[in-house]
């Protein structure tokens, strides 16, 4: 589309700069499921991201001299100059260590947008996300005289234009709620009960949440294998209020409820962050995902936390580490009040 842009004179002609396009791209279908295309929902960033990077590139090309596509340090001290900062020969070449991660000597392309886009911009700030819904369009002005009944809108088909599907978080507050109702009825706590339990020996196990969670309607929602290993785990340990056996007893029931809801709530927030699917987090992921957290962090900040999680330094991180952390960071919620 930008090669035809630019011979026909378009919209586009000026953005023919493959490195440009190539981080755009990159960084426009890692908000979807897939991350190896830029979906419908990510077409508005897509075309935010054509021009922000088209414009970094401009930037580095300027500094770039000698046109190998990599900046040295004699390029960087002089390049900042050049755009206007007054910085001594210390700090250029501190920018410049900064920029260069792999100390290679060389600053590249994409090194050079990293450290821009984190320098200038924080997880608040800019997500790169998108929930695929369309911005509110402003009122137009009341109409003056006789009003007219509105006609119901149909879509293409001469149906009624489908409800807006509900995000899982969204799902997860309404299902909350019920559970919130749940936990002060008796009645229906020993229903759920003798549906876990349903040999009758006042113990449940692992293999019967799981079993559920698969069967049952209601809970199908919480059908997350890591989240109901993780909140199995955390009742039946001391530090989640049980007694430390292999099992979950009554009077562990109404924690295991909660403990389910809270896991599995962290687990849609993990997997949104995890674009690449394999169930792992690395720090790009990490940073990007901030905002799902509710967490306002710098570059540096960032770093710190996601060492502070990743306890084997392995670069990536698991969905108990990251369950652990969080709890640490924020106090689980008590329903019993």
């Amino acid at each position: 589309m930008v090669v035809e842009h630019a011979a026909s004179g378009g919209l586009f002609k000026n953005f023919d700069n493959k490195p440009a396009l190539m981080r755009a791209y990159k960084a426009s279908c890692r908000g979807g499921k897939k991350g190896d295309w830029v979906e419908r929902g990510e077409f508005p960033f897509l075309l935010r991201n054509m021009f922000y990077f088209d414009k970094l590139w401009d930037v580095f090309d300027d500094i770039d001299v000698d046109d190998d596509r990599r900046i040295d340090e004699a390029e960087m001290t002089a390049g900042l100059k050049k755009l206007g900062f007054e910085v001594t020969g210390k700090e250029a070449a501190k920018i410049f260590d900064a920029i260069d991660g792999n100390d290679g000597g060389k600053v590249l392309f994409d090194e050079f947008c990293k450290y821009t886009s984190n320098a200038l911009c924080s997880s608040k700030t800019l997500s790169l996300t998108f929930d695929g819904e369309n911005p509110v369009a402003a009122k137009p002005p009341r109409r003056i005289g006789r009003s007219q009944r509105k006609k119901k809108k149909k879509n293409h088909t001469g149906r009624k234009p489908r409800r807006r599907k509900r995000s899982p978080r969204e799902k997860f507050e309404s299902f909350e709620k019920d559970i919130r109702r749940m936990l002060g009825d008796r009645k229906q706590m020993r229903v759920i009960w003798k549906t876990l339990d349903f040999n009758g020996n006042n113990k449940v196990s692992l293999a019967e949440i799981d079993k559920m969670c698969v069967q049952q309607p209601f809970w199908q929602l919480c059908n997350n294998k890591p989240a109901l290993m993780r909140a199995y785990k955390y009742t039946t340990s001391k530090a989640g209020g049980g007694d430390g056996d292999a099992w979950v007893e009554r009077f562990e029931f109404s924690k295991l409820l909660i403990h389910i809801v809270y896991f599995n709530k962290l687990w849609s927030v993990f997997d949104d962050i995890d674009t690449g699917d394999d169930r792992r987090i690395d720090f790009s992921e990490f940073c990007c995902g901030l905002c799902h957290l509710g967490l306002d962090m710098g570059v540096e900040e960032a770093e710190e936390a996601f060492d502070e999680i990743d306890e084997n330094d392995g670069g990536q991180i698991l969905f108990d580490e990251f369950c652990v952390w969080y709890a640490k960071k924020m106090k689980m919620p008590d329903y019993d009040s």
